[in-house]
């Protein structure tokens, strides 16, 4: 699991006293980056999987309303919960997260006249409320980072809403999916479906590659890195690749779709690297010792402080490690259950039974 870097934020500035750190945020990030490239354990990133094909494909996926929806239920779309209320309840339905229920589920859907629906609010617009009423408040307005990466559809006739990722390529996939009642059913969760594209044999890998695991193609077939110096002279059905910069180069084909699996760096939706939860102090102890080296240099502070706080660095950089390399309770339970197997059974005779 990884948690937002936010935490880390606070822990640095509660540890040196800094009331306002806006201006240092860029840099915290960066030194965050660095700091869990350098913890670099099994848990540190995440494991992914980039489809590709001559065409692409955006990804796609649906919530399904069987019943008009009651007061508290509520969906969840790219991490932004919209609850649905009554209009007689407290607020009256007017918050940027908040949809009014209407009289019919249709209503409560697609709903241009009063408090707008569930598709103004995702799709914005003027409505009756002018830019002060709907589209101020709507959902879309309010939270662009997370919903205005889709485009939205309903079918009120059905209850389906419809989420389509605007752009082309396996980023979409990762726009989340979620509800909290028997009302709306999700069909994953996640939009599913999205592919980059593969053409003339090459391929670019994504931005948040790490580094690079295996490829294969559509028929599952596993391709190999090529040893040859000589890359233009690889076969055209050699099942073999080798990488260029951010680009794959693919001798084969006959494949026409490629799947890459690889190790990424998880980002939020404002683009802020992620960190792996139990990292939290660790990464905490690089940045203050990063802002404190600046200071040094400066001949602001004295060296011993920058050495105790690299010293403690190091050590909890290990300690990181260690604690992502140790089984959990449930795996050594497993490797228990391996090794008992393996130890003969005797019977009271003291006499191996097979």
């Amino acid at each position: 699991m990884h948690v937002n870097i936010d935490r880390v934020f606070t822990t640095v500035a509660r540890n040196l006293g800094l009331g306002d750190f806006s201006t240092q945020i860029n840099n915290w990030i960066e030194w965050a980056y660095e700091a869990e490239k350098l913890i670099g354990s099994i848990s540190t990133f995440v494991q992914k999987e980039a489809v590709y094909n001559a065409d692409g494909a955006k990804a796609t996926g649906t919530i399904t309303f069987t019943n008009n929806p009651v007061s508290g239920d509520s969906i969840t779309l790219n991490g932004i919960k919209l609850y649905f209320r009554n209009s007689t309840d407290l607020g009256k339905a007017k918050s940027p997260n908040e949809v009014e229920i209407g009289a019919t589920l249709a209503a409560t859907l697609d709903n241009a006249t009063a408090q707008y629906g569930l598709i103004q609010s995702l799709k914005g617009g003027t409505g009756s409320g002018g830019t002060t009423g709907t589209y101020a408040n709507s959902a879309v307005y309010n939270y662009p980072e997370a919903l205005n990466v889709a485009d939205y559809s309903i079918d009120t006739t059905t209850g389906i809403l419809t989420i389509t990722a605007k752009e082309i390529g396996n980023k979409g996939n990762e726009y989340t999916l979620a509800s909290d009642n028997a009302n709306a059913k999700v069909s994953g969760l996640s939009l599913t479906g999205g592919k980059d594209i593969y053409r003339n044999q090459q391929l670019r890998l994504p931005n948040d590659n790490v580094k690079m695991l295996a490829i294969r193609d559509n028929n599952n077939y596993e391709l190999r890195k090529t040893s040859s110096i000589h890359t233009g002279r690889l076969g055209d059905e050699a099942l073999r690749y080798y990488v260029k910069g951010n680009r794959v180069n693919i001798a084969n084909t006959g494949s026409t779709e490629m799947t890459v699996v690889y190790l990424a760096y998880p980002t939020d939706l404002r683009g802020w690297p992620m960190i792996k939860e139990g990292h939290e102090t660790a990464v905490a102890q690089y940045i203050m010792w990063q802002m404190k080296l600046i200071e040094f240099y400066n001949g602001e502070i004295a060296q011993y402080i920058v050495k105790e706080l690299e010293k403690r660095w190091y050590f909890l950089c290990g300690k990181t490690r260690g604690d992502d390399g140790m089984p959990t309770s449930e795996e050594l339970k497993q490797i228990g259950s391996i090794w008992n197997t393996m130890l003969p059974i005797k019977n009271n005779r003291g006499l191996i039974d097979l």
